[in-house]
C-alpha cells in the first residue's frame, strides 16, 4: 500500500481469557479517535473495565457496540483455534476513502468504486501459556499476576493509539459531505503476516458517529 500512514502497536502478551477485554477496549478507544463529526451527534462514553480496571472512552450506540464485539469474537476465535502452532495473530484496522471510477466497461467489471486505504493501525497478539500448579493458592498468584500484566499492556497500547492518532493528523483526507466517520475495516492475519479468518467484521463507516476526537480522556 503506497501512501499509508502505518502503527504497529507494542505486542500484547495475554492469557486467553484476557484477550476479549483487551482487543475491545482498544478497538473502541481506536473508532473514537478517528471519528471526524456529523450532523447526528452522540457523545462517546466513559468507562472502566472491571476486569483490567482501566478507564477508556468507547462508543455509545448499540448497534456499532456489537459489529465491534463480532470482531472481537471472531479475532478470540482465530487465536484459541491457532493455539496448536504459533498461538499469536495480528489485528489490521484500516481505514480507507473511497473515489467513483469513471464509467467505462472495465469498470463496470472491476467496480464503480476505488478504495485507497490511507491509515492502517496493526495490533499483534500472542496468546501466553495458564500454568496450572497443585496448591490453589498458587494457581490464584499465577492468574493475578497474568491479569496485572494484561491490564499494563492495554495501558501502553491505549497511550500508543492515542498520542499517534493525535500527532499524526496531516495525511487524513477531508471528511465525505455526507458521511461522519471515515471507512474502515478489519482484517485477521497470522503472526508472520499471511491472512487468516474471513476478511472484514467492521462497518465501513460508522454512520451515527459524529464528534471531532482529538484529545481524549484518559485516566489509568
Amino acid at each position: 500500500m503506497l501512501n499509508v500512514e502505518e502503527f504497529v502497536s507494542p505486542e500484547l502478551r495475554l492469557a486467553m481469557c484476557h484477550v476479549k477485554e483487551a482487543m475491545r477496549i482498544i478497538l473502541h478507544c481506536l473508532v473514537v479517535c478517528r471519528t471526524i463529526g456529523g450532523a447526528d451527534s452522540i457523545d462517546p462514553k466513559s468507562v472502566v473495565s472491571e476486569l483490567f480496571d482501566v478507564e477508556y472512552v468507547r462508543i455509545n450506540e448499540p448497534r456499532h457496540v456489537q459489529e465491534l464485539e463480532k470482531t472481537v469474537e471472531r479475532f478470540s476465535e482465530i487465536l484459541e483455534n491457532n493455539l496448536d502452532r504459533s498461538g499469536r495473530a495480528q489485528l489490521l484496522f484500516n481505514l480507507y476513502t473511497v473515489k467513483a471510477r469513471k464509467q467505462s466497461l472495465w469498470n463496470r467489471l472491476v467496480g464503480s468504486e476505488e478504495k485507497t486505504v490511507f491509515e492502517q493501525w496493526r495490533i499483534p497478539v500472542s496468546v501466553q501459556p495458564l500454568n496450572r500448579y497443585l496448591n490453589p493458592a498458587d494457581n490464584l498468584r499465577e492468574e493475578a499476576n497474568l491479569q496485572a500484566s494484561a491490564s499494563q499492556q492495554v495501558q501502553q497500547v491505549l497511550h500508543y493509539v492515542i498520542a499517534r492518532a493525535n500527532a499524526k493528523v496531516d495525511h487524513l483526507p477531508s471528511p465525505e459531505k455526507d458521511s461522519v466517520s471515515y471507512k474502515f475495516e478489519v482484517a485477521f492475519v497470522s503472526g508472520d503476516g499471511k491472512e487468516i479468518g474471513s476478511g472484514s467484521f467492521l462497518p465501513q463507516g460508522l454512520g451515527s458517529l459524529s464528534q471531532t476526537i482529538r484529545h481524549l480522556p484518559y485516566m489509568a
